[in-house]
């Protein structure tokens, strides 16, 4: 490493702060060595008792039981995980349809309302009276103009070459044939 030689004749020490400053700062006190704490008993190497044979594969046994036990846990937590988060899913499809289809419900009754309004307008009665009378040169009917129906005499249906059928339908006998033709004469 090459020494500045450029300011090794420059003092700085003219823009330290003087010592006492030092001693009057909190921060910068030393803090007083703890007293001495009691030896402790030096540390002593422990050798472990060797494990059988039959107690390594009894420990690696458990040992295997334990993981699987884990690993069956973890994949039902996650399966579950996975069921719950599927659920929601669909549930949020399933609301935006619902949404999509209450939108297109509004906008149809809005049209079908729309539109009967738009009928009502169309056709109401003074405007098909009015349409009759200046387009068509329609006029109200007057009372000698009407024709009274009665229709309280007796039900007959008249079919071609004066033959008659009665009222349930059924042809007649052959003795209300004979009776009609000798009464037609």
């Amino acid at each position: 490493m090459a020494k500045n030689t450029r300011y090794s004749d420059i003092d700085f020490s003219r823009f330290e702060p003087p010592a006492q400053f030092f001693e009057q700062n909190a921060a910068r006190q030393l803090a007083p060595k703890p007293a001495a704490s009691p030896q402790k008993p030096p540390m002593r190497l422990v050798e472990r008792k060797k494990k059988t044979v039959a107690e390594a594969r009894r420990e690696m046994q458990v040992g295997g039981r334990q993981a699987l036990k884990i690993l069956a846990v973890s994949v039902f937590l996650l399966s579950l995980f996975a069921v719950l988060l599927y659920g929601r899913l669909r549930v949020d499809e399933l609301s935006r349809e619902v949404d999509a289809a209450a939108v297109q419900l509004q906008e149809a009754q809005d049209a079908y309302t729309r539109l009967n309004m738009k009928l009502d307008a169309d056709f109401s009665l003074e405007r098909v009276e009015a349409y009759a009378r200046d387009v068509l040169g329609m006029t109200k009917a007057e009372g000698y103009q009407i024709e009274h129906i009665d229709l309280s005499g007796e039900d007959a249906v008249v079919v071609s070459g004066d033959k008659q059928v009665s009222p349930d339908g059924e042809e007649p006998s052959v003795v209300d044939r004979v009776l009609a033709y000798l009464k037609s004469k």
